[in-house]
């Protein structure tokens, strides 16, 4: 149990935001404080309140009139005639807020209360992994240019908005426009090579390269920094949303799927693998020394590590290294079940494993008590030690069935079975485990399998994370009326002993 005197440290701690109650809570043998961050008004609030990364600040947005405005850790900033709720965001490291607005019929891109330039229309607004940069669509007489640190680049006719990137090191900017019914790759402001058609512009992790797919005279041709590589019938995979290429995270391998007329491939640092009906879930270890993927041969699908093909599964959906690289794991479809298997060996059949990496309910309701909840569900996961493996099943016999009850399975133990599940984390240390989880219409973090205190729900964008002092923080909604239309958003830290 914490002392009086680590709680009063704590209160020093604390950044002073909104309001200043600190309260000590102690629920399921644990022990920690809530802070008050701000009250909620919902008959003037729009949209849901959203965390920062860190789970320290909250913003939102609300009504004064007919204008809209932000509010920033309790403090109000400028007003305007509309404001994208959907595009308030924090910044990587939380520091930094950003958000669309609107007015005298201009969108303006506002960055820590600092207004941008007018223009028609904005999109994909977007922060560097450093937090230091800003880049974002903008539309202009017709056309589109991207504006990157408040600079506005060329004009085109399109901006393909998810091909908008920084460089992990923030320090270069890319994307993907057409112009006159062709595409170019712009990188650092500078148009390359015109084609076809161009798609997946990603930098390499030492941020020194730029690959992408382009279409050449009816192939698909993987070109790399401008340079041809190589030439295939599709460069990809034949799963739907996977990634095109791939850099091994010390950036000195590469992998992509390649159609050739009806097969399927994988290549290696240039080097083809076996031929499949199809492929997908192309994943690099840590440590950069292996590769695997999904591979389809007569209807059945397998793991294929390093070119060694594992156990035939109706389907694989997800695959993952530990963090040492030495263990696999990945969920797969067998029959109307699902199963994790780790290291080759089959874990217990359940209706559904959890496979996305992140997943956002919006509104829940259950036996006519609706209420609304937002949390991260991470797919299943090794411990930062690569000893233990943690995932999220779905309990009850139907994988499409809402009523069915979710359980964290950690070290193949089911715990408690519960209306939904999500935030599924080891802490720094591999001892200890946490999850967010919700049971009628309240939630709250389980530690371990003990529970902590019931919230009204936790505030949109906020983790159950343990940091590395072995502090659990996260970012709560405590009801302050009964019909829930007013609550109290709190910063819950607790130590985990």
């Amino acid at each position: 149990m914490r002392t009086i005197k680590a709680l009063l440290l704590l209160a020093l701690l604390l950044t002073a935001t909104g309001c200043e109650r600190i309260t000590a809570i102690f629920s399921g043998g644990r022990g920690g404080a809530e802070k008050l961050i701000c009250h909620i008004d919902t008959s003037i609030t729009i949209g849901q309140p959203v965390s920062s990364p860190d789970s320290r600040r909250v913003a939102y947005v609300v009504k004064d009139g007919a204008k809209r405005l932000v509010i920033v850790d309790g403090k109000e900033e400028k007003a305007y005639d509309f404001i994208d709720v959907a595009s308030l965001a924090f910044s990587p490291d939380s520091r930094r807020v950003a958000y669309v607005a609107s007015a005298d019929g201009k969108q303006i891109v506002v960055v820590d209360g600092k207004e941008g330039k007018p223009y028609d229309d904005t999109q994909a607004l977007l922060f560097s992994p450093d937090s230091r940069r800003v880049a974002y669509a903008a539309k202009a007489g017709g056309k589109w240019l991207v504006v990157v640190d408040g600079n506005p680049e060329k004009s085109y006719d399109i901006i393909a908005e998810p091909s908008m990137t920084f460089s992990p090191d923030s320090s270069r900017m890319g994307y993907l426009a057409q112009a006159g019914g062709y595409w170019v790759a712009v990188v650092d402001g500078k148009e390359e090579k015109p084609y076809d058609d161009a798609r997946g512009l990603i930098f390499s992790p030492d941020s020194q390269h730029v690959a992408y797919v382009a279409n050449i005279e009816g192939k698909e041709v993987l070109l790399v920094d401008g340079k041809k590589q190589a030439s295939y019938d599709y460069i990809g995979s034949s799963v739907i949303g996977d990634m095109k290429v791939l850099y091994s995270p010390n950036g000195r391998s590469m992998a992509y799927g390649a159609q050739i007329k009806d097969m399927w491939t994988v290549v290696v640092n240039g080097k083809h693998g076996k031929s499949y009906d199809a492929v997908g879930g192309l994943v690099f270890s840590q440590d950069s020394a292996q590769v695997a993927y999904a591979a389809k041969s007569d209807d059945k699908w397998a793991a294929v590590v390093n070119g060694k093909e594992g156990k035939a599964y109706d389907g694989i959906n997800r695959l993952v290294f530990s963090p040492d690289g030495r263990r696999l794991a990945y969920s797969t479809d067998a029959g109307e079940k699902q199963v994790l298997v780790v290291d080759g060996e089959d874990g217990k059949p359940y209706a559904a494993i959890v496979e996305t990496s992140s997943m956002e309910q919006a509104h829940s309701c259950k036996d006519g008590v609706c209420w609304d909840a937002f949390y991260i569900a991470k797919p299943f996961t090794f411990s930062p030690d690569s000893k233990r493996v943690a995932y999220v099943a779905k309990v009850g016999e139907k994988r499409f069935n809402v009523s069915e009850k979710w359980s964290a399975v950690v070290d193949g133990k089911e715990g408690q079975a519960y209306d939904g599940i999500g935030g599924l984390v080891f802490g720094p240390d591999s001892r200890h485990v946490a999850y967010v989880a919700g049971a009628a219409a309240k939630q709250f973090v389980v530690v371990d399998g003990k529970e902590g205190k019931q919230y009204d729900g936790l505030v949109k964008g906020t983790t159950s994370e343990i940091d590395s002092s072995g502090k659990l923080h996260y970012m709560a909604k405590k009801n302050t009326s009964s019909d829930g239309k007013n609550y109290d958003i709190v910063f819950v830290e607790e130590t985990i002993q």
